[in-house]
């Protein structure tokens, strides 16, 4: 059995406090007169290309001779399983926290609840902008649970047909959105479809296509020579990438995407002497799995923050955020582990039984 990748999972928790910082300079610090840290970061990209390339993995290992419907539905069942749990629980705990700073009557709570119900059944991207959103970021999962079954349709219909829409839709998405260049908070509506779905429909392409670069080189037998090139690039990307978040360097959305998906391509090669190094660190790969709940919970705190501490200095408040939404993730994390878990999800291994009778081998 392969080694777990923790050098992905590593990542997925660096980028997740990018996107919480950055969200924290949105809603708190951008009017104020403040040098703001760490403005640069674009990382959803990293995710819709992580999210791609898990889909089209789970595509070829679970290859059924079902209609396209049924393994898409399949497919996203799965998704809705691993990730509601944690998306309704990010929606309630910033609905009651807004609505504590607020301090909006308890007679209201029930219509205002109603008002957002599209929100806390994960489906806010169907609701065509008509449901409150208290947890804004939250989009991301519930266009995932939409965006994944189409996409998963359309490969499960044929392969060649994907690769043929992919490449123009990319295209087209590039030419009129930028990947990165529409931020969930400014949703442009492009026909009747919200343009952060086309945006993730596109990153998640991309991903989908990175698989057989992936598993391309997966295959292959690297010399040490190749190898070194290969940790020298993982470094420097890594470097570049921290650049551009702390200095906000003015690079062009195509630029942050490309060293982006160059970067996690790297990553999940997996061939490198750095990503080698980080593979099953029990540590990282915990971080991996609290980057969700970090994800889900960061906005409530950022709210909570700013109504408890409102004279709080700018770098205390990112301590603040990241330590508060850290330590409310690992809350998380154990309720899903110990109660959700066993209650909603069969995550039971099948045990074949052994033979009452086992020959002896000479």
């Amino acid at each position: 059995m392969e080694k777990k990748n923790s050098a992905i999972e590593l990542w997925r928790y660096i980028f997740t406090i990018g996107i919480a910082i950055g969200h924290l300079n949105q809603i708190i610090w951008n009017k104020n007169d403040v040098n703001l840290l760490f403005t640069g970061s674009k990382f959803l990209a990293f995710f819709m290309f992580l999210s791609g390339y898990f889909l089209m993995a789970n595509y070829k290992k679970n290859k059924e001779n079902k209609a396209p419907s049924v393994n898409a539905w399949n497919y996203t069942k799965k998704r809705i399983n691993a990730l509601y749990p944690a998306l309704f629980s990010g929606v309630l705990l910033a609905f009651v926290i807004r609505n504590v700073v607020a301090k909006t009557p308890f007679n209201e709570l029930l219509t205002i609840f109603m008002n957002s119900i599209f929100e806390f059944l994960g489906i806010s991207q169907l609701s065509m902008n008509f449901s409150t959103l208290w947890n804004s970021p939250l989009w991301y999962i519930s266009a995932l649970f939409v965006v994944g079954y189409i996409l998963y349709y359309i490969v499960s219909k044929s392969e060649d047909l994907f690769r043929f829409i992919a490449v123009l839709f990319i295209i087209w998405v590039y030419g009129i959105l930028h990947l990165s260049a529409t931020s969930a908070d400014g949703v442009v509506l492009v026909g009747m479809v919200p343009a952060n779905m086309l945006i993730l429909m596109a990153g998640m392409m991309l991903g989908m296509l990175m698989y057989y670069i992936v598993d391309y080189f997966k295959k292959k037998k690297f010399t040490e020579n190749v190898t070194m090139i290969m940790s020298i690039l993982h470094i420097t990307l890594a470097m570049l990438i921290l650049y551009f978040w702390v200095h906000n360097a003015s690079w062009n959305n195509e630029v942050y995407d490309l060293i982006l998906f160059v970067f996690t391509t790297i990553l999940l090669i997996n061939k490198d002497y750095i990503s080698v190094l980080y593979n099953d660190s029990v540590a990282l790969n915990l971080l991996g799995r609290l980057s969700l709940y970090f994800y889900v919970s960061h906005i409530g705190f950022i709210y909570l923050l700013a109504y408890l501490f409102p004279e709080m200095p700018y770098v205390p408040s990112i301590i603040f955020n990241i330590s508060f939404s850290t330590c409310w993730a690992f809350i998380l994390l154990y309720i899903d582990d110990y109660f959700v878990t066993p209650v909603f999800r069969k995550n039971k291994k099948e045990v074949k039984k052994l033979p009452k009778k086992v020959k002896k081998v000479a």
